[in-house]
């Protein structure tokens, strides 16, 4: 009777699972990537839960404990926004997207994803996957605060030499390409899901300077010193271990050229830990801001200095730019 049960389910859910498992993967990746991803996804999952089991034991070293002691601004809501400061949170997405250089940039942003649809290219979602069922609206209206904000405040212009960290297959990465900046995306495809070959394939068709590599972000870059005008990260590094993000500051101050900016987004949940060691990353927790992000990297706060953090019982998005070099 059981076996019964279980056919009837599988026949039942067979076609549903078999249209995700198409979604999954975009089809230009060929059948022996999809194994070796499949192959990879598998090793992972053994080495997360080795992580796990290690990680309940000891913290690894130099980890900055999270706690309510910070930097936060008691204030009743609403807030004021601080219209003039570019290192903030996303407390006021909906005021910052009013503003005219940020919908025309929201505009383009949403032409391009439509552009790319039209010629069935694909792109992620927030989930750094390609399933439909996973672009939640929400999600994507902070992303899209996060990509505006950066591209805006960063300067970056037609011609520049940009990274971006952990953007394979993104609208952000393809946005930046299609400004006519020359992009490298150094990334790892966490989800398993083709987004590396998928960024190439895109690349391809739409004539982008843009070439994705599959790297560990963990080991040293195959990049020379001062390779880049811009490094930018879009919610990545957050989800990483603190000596890991050191290590990655760290690259980031170095392959980026002399009057370089680097624009980094975080985000924080109090109700989640990522790789059972923190829930990441916000301005109130200046300590572990300045150890884990800003003093590994050498570079300096571009635009304000004061970094806005209040309601520490909520989650955070922000961005943060730094620059090499005196502002």
């Amino acid at each position: 009777m059981r076996l019964l049960r279980y056919s009837f389910l599988i026949r039942a859910l067979g076609p549903n699972l078999r249209d995700e498992n198409k979604e999954r993967t975009p089809a230009c990746v060929p059948w022996h990537y999809r194994v070796f991803l499949k192959l990879r996804k598998s090793y992972r999952q053994m080495s997360v839960r080795l992580a796990e089991s290690a990680a309940r034991r000891k913290l690894p070293d130099g980890i900055l404990p999270d706690g309510e002691e910070g930097n936060w601004v008691e204030s009743k809501d609403p807030m004021p926004n601080p219209a003039k400061a570019i290192n903030k949170s996303a407390f006021w997405l909906e005021e910052d997207m009013a503003e005219p250089e940020l919908r025309l940039i929201t505009q383009k942003i949403e032409a391009l994803k439509e552009e790319l649809g039209s010629k069935r290219l694909k792109f992620t979602n927030t989930a750094a996957t390609f399933l439909p069922r996973m672009f939640y609206p929400r999600s994507e209206r902070t992303k899209l605060w996060e990509n505006v904000w950066t591209i805006h405040h960063s300067v970056v212009r037609s011609g520049h030499r940009v990274l971006d960290v952990g953007g394979a297959s993104t609208p952000f990465s393809f946005f930046l390409a299609k400004m006519g900046c020359s992009v490298t995306v150094l990334d790892n495809d966490w989800g398993n899901c083709g987004t590396i070959y998928n960024a190439n394939h895109v690349a391809k068709k739409m004539g982008w300077d843009l070439r994705a590599a599959d790297h560990d972000i963990a080991k040293p870059w195959p990049f020379r010193d001062q390779s880049f005008d811009h490094v930018f990260s879009i919610c990545t590094i957050e989800h990483l271990t603190s000596p890991t993000r050191r290590f990655m500051m760290k690259e980031v101050g170095r392959v980026l050229k002399p009057g370089g900016i680097a624009a980094i987004t975080m985000c924080y949940d109090p109700n989640h830990q990522i790789l059972l060691v923190d829930k990441g990353l916000r301005f109130g927790l200046r300590e572990k801001l300045d150890a884990d992000v800003i003093r590994p990297s050498g570079l300096t706060l571009y635009g304000n200095t004061d970094l806005i953090d209040f309601r520490h019982e909520k989650g955070f998005l922000g961005a943060l730019f730094l620059i090499k070099g005196n502002p």
